[in-house]
């Protein structure tokens, strides 16, 4: 494992085989996605632990809400041949709840698992708006919630001690490994800044635009757009007329391919067009986008070949069990699960206030790096992120930067499409 300057006594053993996990999935469970009968109590004594996930399981984002879902029950399975999910004779239980992609949903999901299910603790969260309502109803009713994925920078910036966000970097700080790489190698001078009008996308902007201004990069377009728009081309040809060196574009994973499969029809070129991460890092951006998404470039918090122990194999289990790529909306949520178990079982109860304890004196390796909650830059128990620049070469998504975790060289500027 790569030294990142903190060592620290792991809760539990990460190390995982992908022989593990394949033998062991199949018997943990939770709901369906109407909230239904949750598994893994039969022939167990004690009243269960009951842990209440929400996640995007139809709607528009369901593809993500399915592959952490799949993620956490891999997890929770491997856990539970390890004995960690029973806690003084009381089995841990997960109540699965479909958020639909919808905000009030989100909310509603998280009133009945907190008033009906009488969970202990509350886990997911995808969208930045949906994970937002979450926390909030979390924190009134002074239930713990740790993130998965919900990313905008005001979730843990409220002073909500209830609230945790652990795999999830805060939107404005994905892009640590990028602002390197333009320092060192890039230097642009002037760019470009498209966004989707979500809180993920304005929060990712604001962030960009302030590191652009501190070193003096002009931006010379800078616009929204409405998530899941068709026709990106009128936005493109007036943004090729500014001829920004480089371009940052904040989309889900079809707003990402469209955008770029678009670019080549108006033949627009920038030096590096480069994803805040979310659609473009994702298996299905590169099977929308074709050839388009050769040499787009993004920032990553996770791909299956960082040095972090357990993060290949995870990654070459779940391809195998489900026959699908993760990316690292997955692994967020694998490592997030290992964070959750490991602090229930130093809580040793289901007490709210012992659990909120424990995650905040959490310091866990996992897939995803260190994870330890902690308060800094006006953030409340938020882990501090290991970000990565990551560029799609021939049909692999590659680390370019940072150098020591590069798995293959950057390419910059990218070739015009005429030359490709």
């Amino acid at each position: 494992m790569r030294s990142i300057g903190r060592r620290w006594t792991a809760g539990i053993v990460l190390t995982l085989t992908a022989a593990l996990v394949l033998g062991g999935c199949g018997g943990a469970g939770g709901s369906t996605a109407d909230g239904g009968k949750a598994a893994n109590q039969a022939g167990q004594g004690g009243e269960p632990i009951k842990v209440g996930i929400i996640l995007p399981l139809t709607g528009s984002e369901a593809m993500f809400g399915e592959m952490e879902k799949n993620s956490m029950l891999m997890a929770f399975d491997e856990l539970k041949e390890k004995g960690k999910t029973t806690i003084g004779g009381r089995p841990i239980q997960l109540i699965f709840e479909d958020d639909q992609s919808k905000q009030d949903s989100a909310k509603a999901a998280a009133e009945k698992l907190i008033n009906q299910d009488r969970v202990s603790v509350l886990t997911g969260g995808y969208a930045s708006a949906n994970t937002n309502v979450i926390a909030s109803t979390a924190q009134a009713n002074r239930i713990p919630f740790l993130i998965v994925t919900g990313s905008a920078d005001d979730i843990t910036r409220q002073g909500w001690e209830y609230v945790f966000r652990g795999t999830a970097a805060p939107a404005s700080h994905y892009t640590g490994a990028m602002w390197d790489f333009l320092d060192q190698v890039a230097r642009p001078k002037t760019a470009a800044v498209i966004y989707e009008n979500t809180d993920f996308g304005t929060s990712s902007a604001k962030g960009f635009r302030e590191k652009a201004k501190e070193r003096g990069i002009e931006i010379v377009f800078d616009q929204s757009y409405e998530k899941g728009a068709l026709d990106f081309k009128p936005l493109l040809s007036n943004l090729k007329k500014q001829n920004p060196d480089i371009v940052f574009a904040v989309s889900y994973v079809m707003d990402a391919a469209l955008i770029v499969k678009q670019m080549r029809e108006v033949d627009f070129n920038p030096k590096l067009f480069i994803g805040g991460g979310a659609g473009y890092t994702m298996p299905e951006f590169k099977e929308n986008a074709g050839s388009a998404a050769n040499f787009v470039a993004s920032t990553s918090l996770w791909v299956p070949n960082v040095a972090w122990e357990g993060a290949r194999a995870y990654f070459d289990a779940y391809k195998e069990k489900y026959g699908k790529e993760p990316d690292y909306h997955g692994a967020q949520a694998y490592a997030s699960m290992m964070v959750l178990i490991d602090a229930l079982n130093r809580a040793g109860s289901g007490d709210p206030e012992a659990i909120k304890q424990a995650l905040k004196e959490t310091k866990l390796y996992t897939i995803m790096g260190p994870i330890a909650f902690e308060d800094w830059d006006g953030y409340t128990n938020q882990n501090k992120p290991t970000t990565y620049l990551v560029q799609w070469l021939g049909d692999s998504l590659e680390v370019v930067w940072p150098k020591e975790a590069a798995s293959a060289d950057y390419v910059y500027p990218a070739p015009a499409w005429n030359a490709r």
